[in-house]
């Protein structure tokens, strides 16, 4: 992408409580980049559109958050779909944001692009078929491979209040399975340590070495890894996303 961001960009998800939610509202006022619900896990036309018109007021960048059909479990548990089923669905959600062609995944679908490289590529073929022109997916996953190659712009990311495992036989860093109850980070000064570490650093905490997770680990980092990311990411419905968004803002000159 000729228009590579010269800094970190944050993102964040928005959309997935209605329009009147506050925390979304002032959020579009510390973030870089809104990731809108388009109907799949959560959202419809109406908040897409309400969303997308407050965010460009701001200055925002705007990407389709396309997800499962999956509203049940908030787009976060894989689906047994048919190929052709989640495509339709993935068209729809677009079409809640027209002339949009900067797209994110959410959830296990985001996952499993991450992971799969038959559907990595399946996907990549539907979103050149809709002119999108951005991914924004993890450094070195199936999906960044595949749009690539695809001659689709990849903005690699990394996540601010989620913990990361390495493997060191293929080298990769994966984000903890939310099955596991440290996958997140609920502590505001571990976060913006995490964040700050990616994005003045370079590098990213682990807590694990590729060995089995396992419950009631205590979530220690064992070391630090090298990450390259473009963006970070800030989950709206994280208790610190507020405080997190505005703390990035101020401290590391964004």
């Amino acid at each position: 992408m000729s228009d590579r961001p010269s800094r970190v960009l944050v993102n964040c998800d928005i959309g997935e409580r209605g329009v009147e939610n506050e925390t979304d509202r002032c959020l579009l006022r510390e973030i870089d980049i809104a990731n809108v619900a388009c109907g799949g896990h959560a959202g419809d036309k109406r908040t897409a559109a309400f969303f997308r018109r407050e965010s460009e007021k701001l200055g925002v960048m705007v990407t389709a958050h396309l997800s499962y059909p999956d509203r049940s479990s908030f787009g976060r548990k894989s689906m047994d779909i048919e190929l052709s089923r989640l495509t339709a669905s993935l068209r729809s959600q677009l079409e809640a944001l027209p002339g949009v062609l900067t797209v994110k995944f959410h959830g296990a679908l985001y996952a499993d692009t991450c992971r799969s490289p038959e559907l990595a590529e399946s996907l990549t073929g539907r979103l050149v078929e809709h002119s999108v022109t951005t991914v924004i997916t993890m450094p070195g996953s199936a999906l960044a491979e595949s749009c690539r190659s695809a001659g689709i712009a990849v903005l690699a990311e990394a996540f601010a209040e989620r913990r990361y495992r390495h493997d060191p036989a293929t080298g990769r860093v994966s984000l903890v399975d939310r099955s596991q109850p440290h996958a997140s980070i609920h502590d505001l000064g571990e976060a913006i340590a995490q964040a700050e570490s990616i994005i003045l650093r370079r590098e990213v905490p682990v807590v694990s070495d590729g060995t089995a997770d396992r419950a009631g680990y205590d979530a220690v980092p064992v070391r630090t890894v090298p990450i390259q990311a473009e963006t970070v990411c800030i989950h709206s419905d994280s208790v610190l996303a507020l405080p997190l968004a505005k703390h990035l803002r101020e401290s590391v000159g964004r």
